[in-house]
């Protein structure tokens, strides 16, 4: 007997909602789960089983874990990574989860991302997709913006396909973020539609703090570099007066 590439260790749960949030573009969707998972009294559940992960345990208020957990609270479900997988993975993981879940009688499959802008904006967008006609309403009228064209990668994108292909109601929430580091304001962004598609009580503030401390960061940092830039031109320039 073949052993299978990917195992999930996860009790069976019924009627779960699914809440996917694998790193990506500014850690949004990772910042986001593990926020979920901390600020809703979650448990480890689960976790997923593979030759092909990286041998490691994540330490975690010092206690072992594994890299890809199930946390979980009532018919709730959130899964996180702490590692990028290969794609390869990636896709079998996805086709086990959505196996999991159909056997389960899911209700819906959240995945959580971050979209990546290269400009300054004064209020970043949350984008939305949805595996069907109905989904992309139930996006549209909670004032996501939906995306009509482009790609989606890694592990949202291949749980939107086999989600969708299943005939479970499948969505994918992407919060604008520069990309260029961790953005737990996206986070912030997409858990307040988050809130409002399922119904949960938590207070994103935390996360909004979070991203004022490093936004301060950053704008003294410029502020250090632009000020030894200034230095060295009039030091350039003496040399030549």
């Amino acid at each position: 007997m073949v052993e299978k590439p990917v195992q999930i260790v996860l009790p069976k749960i019924g009627n779960p909602i699914l809440i996917e949030g694998y790193p990506g573009i500014g850690l949004v969707g990772h910042i986001a789960a593990n926020f979920l998972a901390k600020e809703l009294g979650m448990e480890m559940i689960g976790y997923i089983e593979s030759p092909f992960i990286p041998p490691m345990s994540l330490i975690l208020e010092g206690k072992p874990n594994p890299p890809l957990r199930f946390y979980g609270k009532d018919n709730l479900i959130v899964a996180v990574a702490d590692i990028y997988l290969p794609p390869t993975l990636v896709n079998e993981i996805a086709k086990e989860v959505v196996r999991y879940l159909k056997d389960s009688g899911a209700q819906r499959v959240i995945s959580l991302g971050g979209m990546g802008v290269g400009m300054f904006k004064e209020r970043m967008e949350v984008w939305g997709v949805g595996g069907g006609e109905e989904e992309t309403k139930e996006l549209e009228g909670l004032g996501v913006k939906l995306l009509q064209y482009g790609s989606i990668t890694g592990m949202s994108g291949k749980l939107l396909w086999e989600a969708s292909r299943a005939g479970l109601k499948a969505y994918v929430l992407l919060g604008e973020t520069f990309g260029d580091r961790p953005d737990p304001r996206a986070a912030a962004n997409v858990i307040e539609v988050l809130k409002k598609m399922l119904g949960i009580e938590v207070s994103t503030e935390p996360l909004i703090k979070e991203a004022e401390m490093i936004e301060e960061q950053l704008r003294r940092m410029h502020e250090e570099m632009e000020a030894a830039r200034k230095k060295m031109e009039r030091q350039y320039e003496s040399m030549y007066l």
